[in-house]
């Protein structure tokens, strides 16, 4: 089993690439040409790294195509090629992963998760933990266990609202990484950045 990832700034140009059109199936297309704005470059960006990491992917496929599309559910997918991909933008900042199995990565930028959203989405393990922390630490660990949740979901295809949501699960104060069915990294990210790299299966630490 093979991973790329990467993390880069969002070029406020990047919206305006007149050659990403071509690379995206219908469905895609139809999704971005509604973006505006900053939103328009972070997605738009975040293809262009996926790309990235596609042409460089060892044993690619000789003679196949980039050609970005969205299943029935918005889960982003390669019509010409068997790998996966997934992708991510947060905070003027760009990720995207690319990998022989499924896989689903999640960028955030530093936030409050509301008490609400909490109730709704986190177990009373989980809120156990983030209430055992105080201050700054408390929102990280919240933000944390989100994008272990974003990240599954798009793991799953089922984005972080659709079915059951993903519970983390504890040794102590120590926050579990392996599962039955995942894995999930903590990748490097900017000061601020919570970057979250979710595996359908265990395996050597991603190759940055």
């Amino acid at each position: 089993m093979l991973y790329l990832w990467d993390c880069r700034p969002v070029s406020p140009e990047a919206g305006e690439d007149p050659s990403a059109e071509a690379c995206r199936g219908p469905r895609r297309r139809e999704r971005v040409q509604r973006l505006t704005g900053k939103r328009r470059a972070e997605t738009v960006s975040a293809e262009a790294l996926c790309r990235e990491l596609w042409e460089r992917f060892p044993g690619k496929e000789a003679g196949a195509s980039f050609l970005l599309e969205e299943d029935g559910y918005g889960k982003p997918c390669l019509l010409l090629s068997p790998l996966y991909v997934s992708l991510s933008h947060s905070g003027g900042f760009a990720a995207a992963a690319v990998g022989d199995l499924s896989l689903g990565i999640d960028l955030q930028v530093l936030r409050p998760v509301s008490l609400p959203v909490q109730q709704r989405l986190y177990s009373s393990e989980e809120r156990d933990w983030i209430a055992a922390a105080a201050g700054e630490e408390a929102a990280e660990r919240a933000l944390r266990l989100w994008t272990m949740k974003e990240a599954r979901g798009k793991l799953r295809g089922s984005g972080i609202f659709g079915g059951r949501p993903f519970c983390a699960s504890f040794t102590g104060e120590s926050l579990q990484k392996e599962y039955a069915d995942c894995r999930f990294f903590f990748l490097p990210a900017p000061e601020g950045l919570f970057l979250t790299l979710c595996l359908a299966d265990v395996s050597p630490a991603p190759e940055a």
